[in-house]
Formats: structure tokens, sequence, C-alpha cells
């Protein structure tokens, strides 16, 4: 694997002064540095920062600030002028699409759940930005372990902000939605969820891929069609019962480690007994509920256009599932380890493995549909 010694992020952002403050990312970096010092558990599970400032140019014998509108070329209908700004980390690693076998991906991703809890309790910051670039892997003394990088997005725990990356694969559903409730590190659990079953359903590196042509009417692939609303109608209805997952998401995925993995991570964020599921309920649902308890927890949720959402409710038992997932990848790292130090490769050929779309989705047409369009206001 290779091992770059630094990553150079360069971004353009509204020009404002010459004192502009450090980008998202390097400010995120700092809070970090400064509570993980290099002899602790998880100093090395994330970018150290080298540098980050303004990037200059020169012009005569003079420099000055960069305010060209984008790498390529200075927009004219941007009105306002952009700062070009330089981001320099150290970490080294490499991509999780270059890992030759799932079990090193579930070592990655239960290393970054880890280390994604650790930075929430110690500094109360939550990533924002799960992908597929965003978890590194790296040699360590067992083997392998995960680190994280693109901390561009992050943002205060108990923080709503509305802005989000541009792709919206791998976002929460409170996210997409653009909802009143506090983000929480099951926000970012959730993503590593959809992270999991995207790499299980088309792979996890490029050979993988080129060996697959993706049918047009998998269910995953509405989770990039669409406005934020749609997509997150999308991951409401794939997420609102175990065997509407298996039909949906799970049965697509490749059998192995990733599959094992997102079926227990699934039912560790969306079947908790004290929440009811992620489909929003209206007055009539409601009154169908025989739970009292539950119902009376809706009751006390705000109502958006008829609408409860009872993903609003699972903030109330967060540090009991987190404590839960963490149980959960953890196991699946000691069993993809042991795969790994047996030598038996555990990604199998996806050719003989994955369904077809087309018979098992007859019914839905010629393609799967796009979720109706809400009617509910996006706040």
């Amino acid at each position: 694997m290779g091992e770059p010694a630094v990553l150079i992020k360069d971004m353009w952002s509204t020009l404002g002064n010459s004192s502009a403050s450090d980008t998202r990312e390097s400010s995120a970096l700092n809070i970090l540095h400064a509570e993980f010092d290099r002899s602790s558990e998880f100093s090395d599970s994330f970018a150290w920062l080298v540098s980050t400032g303004p990037v200059y140019i020169k012009q005569g014998d003079a420099l000055v600030e960069d305010t060209t509108t984008t790498a390529f070329v200075e927009l004219p209908s941007v009105s306002q002028a952009r700062q070009h700004r330089r981001t320099v980390t150290k970490l080294e690693g490499s991509l999780i699409s270059e890992a030759d076998d799932e079990s090193q991906v579930v070592i990655a991703i239960a290393d970054a759940m880890a280390a994604l809890h650790a930075v929430h309790v110690k500094c109360k910051i939550l990533h924002g930005n799960i992908s597929d670039r965003a978890i590194l892997l790296q040699k360590a003394a067992d083997g392998i372990k995960g680190v994280l990088a693109d901390f561009d997005y992050a943002s205060s725990a108990g923080d709503n902000v509305a802005e989000m990356p541009e792709s919206m694969l791998f976002q929460s559903i409170l996210s997409l939605d653009n909802s009143r409730a506090d983000r929480s590190l099951l926000d970012i659990a959730e993503s590593l969820l959809y992270l999991v079953c995207i790499l299980g359903t088309f792979g996890i590196n490029r050979a993988d891929r080129a060996r697959f042509v993706a049918d047009p009417r998998l269910p995953i692939l509405t989770w990039n069609k669409g406005t934020a609303g749609q997509i997150a109608d999308q991951k409401r209805l794939h997420m609102s019962s175990e065997i509407v997952f298996h039909t949906f998401i799970l049965r697509f995925m490749c059998p192995g480690p990733l599959h094992d993995l997102a079926l227990d991570m699934y039912m560790a964020l969306f079947l908790h007994p004290g929440t009811f599921g992620t489909l929003q309920i209206n007055d009539v649902t409601l009154a169908r509920i025989r739970d009292d308890g539950i119902a009376a927890a809706l009751r006390a949720l705000p109502v958006i256009d008829g609408w409860r959402d009872p993903l609003a409710l699972r903030n109330q038992f967060v540090n009991e599932i987190i404590r839960n997932l963490l149980e959960i990848v953890a196991r699946h790292r000691d069993t993809a380890l042991a795969i790994l130090n047996s030598g038996v490769a555990s990604t199998a050929p996806m050719a003989a493995t994955r369904p077809s779309a087309g018979p098992s989705l007859k019914h839905y047409g010629d393609e799967v549909p796009l979720a109706e369009p809400s009617k509910r206001p996006r706040h």
C-alpha cells in the first residue's frame, strides 16, 4: 500500500480578509491535536496538521493572495472573489478501494468507529463527511488498521447545520431531511452503515467493480438519485424494518464479512426497542400503536405538516446504541483479523454470489421507483 508523506488539499472559500480563520478541517484538527497527544491510543487515528493558510502567488516582485475563483478559471458569473487556501496534513495510508480483502475493510470500519467515538467524547466533534475516501488503510503491528481523513464538514456535537457534502450517498436520513433534531454520533455511524452497504454491493476495489455491471434497478442506486428529500425518503423506506432492509439492500450484497457487519449495524441503529422505526407517522398511525410508552413519546414530538419523525426519538438512546455498536464492530474486527491471519480470502467472486435485480424486482416495474416527493417542508 502507498504511504504518502503529506496530503495537500486546496479550497476556494469566499474572500473575507487577509486574517481569515482556518478552514473547518484545520480547526477541527487543531482541537484534536490539543486533546490527543502523540502517546495517546488514538493519536495516529487521524491526520496531523502540518500547515494551513492562504496561498500566495507572485506578481512582479510582490507576493499577493490568490483570489481566483476556482482552480481553473475566474468565472465572471461569480460576484464574490474567492480566497485560495491550502491545508497540508500528514497521514500515511491508502484508500480502502485499494484493499485486497473485505476483512481489511471491516477492520478499517471498526477502527474508524472507535476513533469517531473517541473524537466525539473527548472533543465534542462530529466528522460529517464519511465516504470511501474518508477512511484509510494503514500498516499496524497486528497487520492493518483504519484511520480517519477528510474533516472538511466537521461540526460540534448537537449542531444541526444544514451544510453537507455535495455527495448525498452516505449522508444520514436526518441530515438529508435537514431535520430540526440535533445531529449526534448516530448520524455518523449511520453513514458508516451506508458505506458498508455500498462496498458490499459494488465491491471494495476497482477490480471488483470492473467485473460487475450494476443493474440500474438496484434499489441502493436511489441513494444517489433525486433531491436530498427524495433520497431521505428512500433510505427511510429501506431502513424501515429488518425484512425490508433484507429485501431491498442486504440480499444484493455479496455474502461475506461486509454483509454480516451491515446486518448487525442496521439492527443496532434502527431496531432499538425504545424507538419506532424510520417512517414518519401521522395521527392515524399513531392511534394504532399499542405501546403506551412509545405512543406518548411520539405524541410529544413536533408535528410538521401533520407528520411526526420517530427518528427524533433515537437520540434519547444514543449512548446505549453507540455502546452496542462499538461492541459489534469490535467483535467483527476480531473475526476479520482471524480470517486474515488464517490466510483464507474472505471476498467471494462477485459474479457468482450476487443475485440479479431483474426477476426479484419484477413487481416494481422496469425501474425501482423513487419515493413519492414528500409534501412535508424541508427545514
